[in-house]
């Protein structure tokens, strides 16, 4: 599988694309080491394939708190169960500046009684903000388990910016 990695920058530092010719498979503040595959990586997205190009536009959009929706962003999903499909389908349909909680999703996705399953499927999430895991929190309303770099402050800080929207 061939990989194209573009580098974004944003105010909570370098994010990360990698596109297959299936879609975006990985959007992070973690540059991949993809050593088993042959990759083209742009440092700057003014090199990156269309589909890079107009990502950016629209990541740098939503850092400037302009409602912005990745809904119809083709995504890679190689790998995914079921479950974690439906799951992160769910995640998606979650309306900017909204939350919703754990257990919540799990009813959404016709699950009741997986919300550890949900946390699991959210904490394994590689496309962050397209599947806004960071919309998802505890029953009782706190801020829990995001994996990316700076953590809770991290998802705070994406929850302020699109209630500003």
């Amino acid at each position: 599988m061939t990989f194209q990695i573009t580098q974004h920058e944003t105010p909570l530092g370098s994010m990360w694309s990698t596109w297959t010719p299936q879609g975006l498979f990985r959007l992070d503040w973690t540059q991949p080491a993809n050593a088993n595959a042959p990759a083209e990586t742009y440092a700057s997205h003014d090199e990156a394939p269309s589909a890079a190009r107009q990502f950016n536009d629209r990541l740098q959009s939503f850092y400037r708190g302009q409602p912005e929706s990745f809904d119809d962003i083709k995504i890679d999903s190689t790998g995914w169960t079921d479950f974690t499909h439906l799951v992160y389908r769910r995640c998606r349909e979650i309306p900017i500046g909204t939350t919703v909680t754990y257990k919540q999703l799990a009813e959404l996705a016709e699950r009741p009684g997986a919300s550890r399953a949900v946390g699991a499927a959210m904490s394994r999430n590689r496309i962050l903000l397209v599947i806004p895991c960071h919309r998802v929190i505890a029953a009782d309303g706190s801020l829990r388990g995001f994996s990316a770099p700076g953590g809770l402050e991290t998802k705070q800080r994406l929850l302020d910016l699109e209630q500003n929207v």
